[in-house]
């Protein structure tokens, strides 16, 4: 195999499969990126078994067409300090050889042949959508996925994929963030399955390096495939059962509260600082037209602090974990939020409030209370 190609365009393409590739495995080739010049285009594949991406350039002369699996973090790492410029490649005798002015490099190569076979994607099946709205989609709900290995359909978010459109959900039984969209494809299916969240992670990446283009998504037994631009993504598919979120949404919460989520989002910083460390206990205390935040740690300590917000509702006192409530609030980009509650041992309902001040139902957050220390 033999080839050149700019050093950018190179390293484009390493930086975008690299991530996948695992640090920690007992099959060696898994560490490795199999190169595949064919005709005009260079390929680059890696995967860990649970995710596969595969990527394509066209940016290439190709000299002798062939294929090599090469150690990723040493090809990587040497093509990403070179300079810009050309880079020659040449495989011989299962040894890879990089020049690129003075720099070289010689590395042995593993045998391609032992590089795990792909899924395959069919022309024309895939469902198209944008791929900001899925990235968008994929921030509202992965923070509240859960790290419970015990429970591992909570470690991945729920797709269900319609006719009209798509929501995900994720929840860790202490909060749960449901994101909806209509998306205008050729859809006649009505689908739920749990998808790996550590491949929709790299969904953002092959988004932004394929920049307008729209997201093809292919719906298989085992995986959900994207292909946006050169690039094709394959992530697993968890087994369940999800639990019934529908059930856990409260459809009595009539004490309504709407704040400027930036200064709640301050409020809350400041007052956690004097939070318990292992409860994150923050207190949240209603009033009209005011909300009243304090926390106290073990030590003593105490903060508090007041933010005006709308609220004609009876008084009221009820207990959050700080970190859950940021979460929330950071991934929500509007100006202004609704907090409906009930009581303090009921569950809260979060959502964004848009430019027009009514309600977007398009998200939607949950997040259980805390008992106070006084109940």
């Amino acid at each position: 195999m033999k080839f050149e190609i700019q050093q950018e365009a190179l390293q484009k393409a390493l930086d975008l499969v690299a991530g996948v590739v695992p640090s920690k495995t007992t099959l060696p080739i898994l560490r490795s990126i199999l190169v595949e010049a064919e005709a005009s285009a260079l390929r680059f594949s890696v995967t860990n078994l649970d995710i596969s991406m595969v990527t394509v350039t066209g940016d290439v002369e190709i000299a002798e067409p062939g294929k090599a699996a090469v150690l990723a973090e040493k090809l990587t790492n040497f093509v990403r300090s070179l300079a810009p410029g050309s880079v020659q490649v040449t495989v011989t005798g299962g040894r890879l050889f990089i020049r690129a002015g003075k720099a070289a490099l010689e590395e042995s190569c593993l045998n391609p042949d032992e590089f795990p076979a792909f899924p395959s994607v069919i022309e024309g099946d895939g469902l198209a959508a944008s791929g900001d709205a899925l990235t968008a989609m994929i921030g509202e709900t992965i923070y509240s996925v859960s790290r419970d290995e015990t429970r591992p359909a909570l470690m991945g978010i729920l797709w269900e994929v319609s006719p009209e459109g798509l929501t995900m959900v994720a929840t860790d039984a202490h909060r749960l963030a449901r994101s909806r969209r209509k998306f205008e494809w050729d859809n006649d299916e009505t689908r739920s399955m749990i998808v790996d969240t550590a491949g929709l992670r790299q969904l953002s990446r092959v988004v932004a390096q394929a920049g307008e283009t729209p997201v093809e998504i292919f719906l298989g037994q085992t995986q959900l495939s994207f292909r946006a631009g050169p690039t094709v993504l394959h992530t697993r598919l968890l087994e369940g059962p999800f639990p019934d979120y529908n059930a856990v949404i409260p459809k009595g919460n009539d004490r309504i509260v709407t704040v400027d989520r930036e200064t709640l989002a301050q409020a809350i910083r400041r007052v956690s600082i004097t939070a318990d460390r292992i409860t994150s206990q923050i207190r949240l205390g209603l009033e009209k037209d005011r909300l009243e935040l304090s926390a106290k740690g073990s030590d003593g300590s105490r903060a508090e602090d007041e933010v005006t917000v709308g609220y004609r509702g009876k008084a009221m006192e009820i207990g959050f974990n700080y970190t859950y409530l940021i979460d929330i609030l950071k991934n929500m980009r509007v100006d202004a939020v609704q907090l409906s509650l009930r009581d303090p041992q009921s569950a809260a309902l979060i959502t964004p409030i848009g430019e027009d001040g009514a309600v977007d139902d398009s998200l939607l957050c949950l997040l259980m209370p805390l008992r106070l220390a006084s109940d």
